[in-house]
């Protein structure tokens, strides 16, 4: 090399004219940095740019609609808690409210009058025993 540059730039200048194609295929380096760039990057830019819209599209849309149905199920759990289970729990205290008024006249605190219920009570299962038979 000090040959060819220092001592005799000339020699160096005329080989390179001519062995062209052979020093352009040498200083390229065998053009296997091309050739990389034309397989291997740009296959896998190409392969990214497709991977990153397969996620984009299908794998967010469906995150996107697993998040939707979540919050919609939430929203159809709540209006069916609010008006079926506490509907019917409301109900229930409302009915034991309402039927309570005329359990209150039965109970009175006198024993006569149990007395004459548990009586009529017994009354009505013998009517009903004679009347079957």
């Amino acid at each position: 090399a000090y040959r060819f540059y220092v001592q005799r730039p000339e020699l160096a200048e005329r080989m390179r004219n001519q062995w062209a194609r052979a020093h352009r295929v040498l200083l390229n380096k065998y053009y296997v940095d091309e050739f990389y760039n034309a397989t291997a990057v740009r296959g896998t830019m190409l392969s990214a740019k497709k991977l990153w819209q397969f996620d984009a599209r299908v794998v967010d849309g469906a995150v996107n609609l697993t998040g939707w149905f979540t919050v919609f199920s939430g929203w159809l759990s709540h209006l069916f808690d609010k008006y079926v289970v506490d509907g019917l729990v409301n109900f229930v205290g409302w009915s034991a409210s309402e039927s309570s008024f005329s359990v209150r006249r039965i109970q009175t605190g006198l024993i006569q009058n149990y007395a004459l219920v548990m009586l009529l009570g017994v009354f009505v299962f013998v009517s009903v025993y004679f009347i079957a038979s």
